[in-house]
This record gives structure tokens, C-alpha cells and sequence, in this order.
């Protein structure tokens, strides 16, 4: 009579499939892992670019804080210290134009030409626009940086409003 053997344990081909399963799944791991580093890294970026624009703003605000719209430089430009030495900002100043809401233009582009409005809030809605007008300004930060050898940048805007603006009653 023949005696069975029962023998355990693996042939190459299994262990072979055994390790290249694990490999696949070293390698998606690590793919992970490379991701998860490089979204870190743009976190950490983005942060640093936030902070410097925010101190940029404040720096602005310091400048312009006291002075009319006519004693402050309307662009100006720097490099940011060590260690922030590979960022640089840019500071335009625009005027911003406020529309009359109630001039024929806007009522024909808001589909309402032939509404009638008393002159008289016309008239006070024409002051108001045109004060705000000339006491209001856009402070624009930018913010660049060359990152993987591509130029970055990251722009923010705050509105300054000059609250002693001579207040003038005229339409012009």
C-alpha cells in the first residue's frame, strides 16, 4: 500500500503572487505618502504666503494711515526679509468708481428704463456715489514666489475710505 504523503507549505509560483500583492501594496502606500507630503508642503506654503500678505496689508495701512489719497504712492514693490527672502510683493493703490445706480445706464441694464425716480433722490444718490467715489480706494497686495521653477502668485485687496474726504455737494 501506498502511504500519502500530506506535505505543507508553499510553491514558488504562490509565494511569488504573495510578494508581488505585497509590492502593489507597498506601492500604493507610498504613492500615498508622497501625496500626502506634497498637499502638506502647499499647506505650509500657502500659510507662509497668507501671513506675509497680511503683514503686507498692515504694513500699507501704517503707510497710508494719516495721508490723503494724493501723499501716497500709487505702486510700490520689495523682497520680504530673511527668512522669507524668496518671496516679493507688489502694492497697488487704485481709485475705485461707484455707479449711480439711478442713472438711465443702470436702469436700462437692470431691465427697468422707464421707472420714474423723484430728481431729488437722483440727485442726493448722484453726491452720495461720487463721495464715495473720490474717499475710496483699493489697496491690492500680490504676493510672488517661484515654486517647482514656475512663477506663483497670491493677491489680496482691502479698501481704505477716507473719512475726512472734504464732503462735496456738488454733482461733479
Amino acid at each position: 500500500m501506498k502511504q500519502l504523503q500530506n506535505e505543507s507549505g508553499f510553491t514558488l509560483l504562490e509565494v511569488m503572487i504573495a510578494i508581488g500583492i505585497l509590492a502593489i501594496g507597498i506601492g500604493a502606500i507610498l504613492v500615498a505618502e508622497n501625496n500626502s507630503l506634497d498637499v502638506t508642503m502647499r499647506a505650509k506654503r500657502m500659510t507662509t504666503v497668507a501671513t506675509l500678505a497680511r503683514n503686507a496689508l498692515i504694513d500699507a495701512e501704517r503707510e497710508v494711515q494719516g495721508k490723503t489719497f494724493d501723499e501716497t504712492k500709487k505702486e510700490s514693490s520689495g523682497k520680504f526679509d530673511a527668512p522669507y527672502s524668496d518671496y516679493s510683493w507688489e502694492r497697488k493703490i487704485k481709485e475705485i468708481t461707484f455707479p449711480n445706480v439711478l442713472s438711465p445706464e443702470a436702469k436700462q441694464e437692470a431691465g427697468k428704463p422707464g421707472d420714474a425716480v423723484d430728481p431729488n433722490v437722483e440727485r442726493v444718490v448722484k453726491i452720495a456715489t461720487n463721495y464715495l467715489s473720490k474717499a475710496s480706494r483699493e489697496i491690492n497686495i500680490t504676493i510672488k514666489w517661484k515654486e517647482k521653477g514656475e512663477d506663483q502668485k497670491f493677491s489680496v485687496s482691502q479698501y481704505w475710505v477716507d473719512l475726512n474726504h472734504e464732503f462735496n455737494m456738488s454733482e461733479q
